[in-house]
C-alpha cells in the first residue's frame, strides 16, 4: 500500500502552518517564502473578531504580523553567513491577546530554514519546543 508523505503543502491547506503576507515577505527581503506554525499565530498575530470592542484594546493582526516577521528577519540577516544553525532562536515583543494585558511581553520564537516540497528553501517560524509539520 502507497502512502502520500505529508507535505507542507498538507500543512498550510490543513491549517497547521500559515503563509506570511508576500507583500511584507518580499518588503523585508526574505530569502524564500514564510509560513507560522498554528499556534504562533493565533498568538502573535491574530486578534479575534470583536477583541477592540470588547477588550478597549486596539491590535492589528497587519501590524502585528510586521513585527513578527521583522524580528525574525533581523535576527536572520545578523546570523548570515556565521554558519549557524538552520534553527535560529529570536525575540519578539507583543501584546498577548488574552483581553486584559496591554504591556507588550516577551515571546521566543524560533525561525527554521528548510526544504520545502520541491527542495526549495523556505522559513517556517514555530515556538522553540515546535518541530515542523511535515
Amino acid at each position: 500500500m502507497s502512502t502520500t508523505p505529508y507535505t507542507r503543502a498538507h500543512a498550510i491547506k490543513d491549517g497547521r502552518l500559515i503563509e506570511a503576507d508576500p507583500g511584507i515577505v518580499e518588503e523585508l527581503q526574505y530569502p524564500a517564502p514564510v509560513a507560522m506554525t498554528e499556534a504562533v499565530y493565533r498568538d502573535c498575530v491574530a486578534v479575534p473578531d470583536g477583541y477592540a470592542w470588547e477588550t478597549g484594546i486596539r491590535l492589528d493582526p497587519t501590524e502585528r504580523e510586521w513585527d513578527l516577521l521583522l524580528s525574525a528577519s533581523i535576527a536572520i540577516k545578523a546570523a548570515a553567513g556565521t554558519g549557524r544553525p538552520p534553527r535560529l532562536a529570536f525575540t519578539l515583543y507583543r501584546v498577548p491577546v488574552d483581553g486584559g494585558t496591554r504591556q507588550a511581553q516577551r515571546v521566543t520564537l524560533v525561525a527554521e530554514a528548510s526544504p520545502g516540497d520541491q527542495g526549495e528553501r523556505v522559513i517556517t517560524i514555530m515556538r522553540p519546543t515546535e518541530r515542523l509539520p511535515y
